[in-house]
């Protein structure tokens, strides 16, 4: 049986045997012993390493939950919006997108409904005609899966002022920067 244990735990000391092995003890906050005696006198692999709490809101989790009371504030002025509106609203907010220009209709119409597929946040907009009338400009925005750190940092600073601006609570500026710092190294969640 391969077996595996995980807790927490504080160092306590080191000391050494005749033979000048080391020997580590740890105060653990839980009872690891059963699994301790399955593994007695074999081989581990050991590996020791500072605890961190486990951050229980991303950067984009943070954002749907600003859209969520922006949406619930602006329900109960009684303007009919969802969470999903102020996302969107927000993401042309920031302006993070692409032009496709001089597209014959049909084919504008194909990119839209493609872009569109690919998430809540990415949004198509034609913003120009031809003289013709025959072809038009797409403006296609990118969703915030897409967004490097300063792009998610201006989503959130901006859901951060129309909530405040709402009264509306909102965390504080220092839990909002570490937010804002992890999403770089985040792996990015579909929106």
């Amino acid at each position: 049986m391969d077996s595996k244990v995980k807790t927490i735990g504080k160092f306590k000391e080191i000391t050494f045997g005749r033979n000048g092995e080391q020997i580590v003890s740890f105060i653990v906050r839980s009872d690891i012993s059963e699994a301790l005696d399955e593994l007695k006198d074999k081989d581990l692999d050991i590996e020791v390493k500072r605890h961190r709490e486990k951050r229980s809101m991303s950067a984009n989790n943070y954002c749907w939950v600003l859209c969520t009371r922006i949406a619930d504030k602006l329900c109960n002025d009684g303007t009919i919006t969802t969470k999903e509106d102020v996302y969107r609203a927000a993401i042309k907010d920031v302006g993070v997108y692409r032009d496709f220009e001089d597209l014959p209709i049909p084919q504008a119409g194909t990119l839209r409904h493609a872009w569109e597929m690919l998430g809540t946040g990415w949004i198509t907009e034609q913003v120009d005609w031809s003289q013709d009338r025959d072809h038009v400009t797409i403006r296609c925005y990118y969703g915030s899966s897409q967004y490097n750190t300063k792009q998610m940092s201006r989503l959130i600073d901006n859901l951060v002022q129309d909530c405040q601006a709402l009264d509306i609570p909102t965390e504080t500026p220092e839990y909002i920067d570490n937010l804002k710092s992890l999403w770089a190294t985040a792996p990015q969640e579909k929106e």
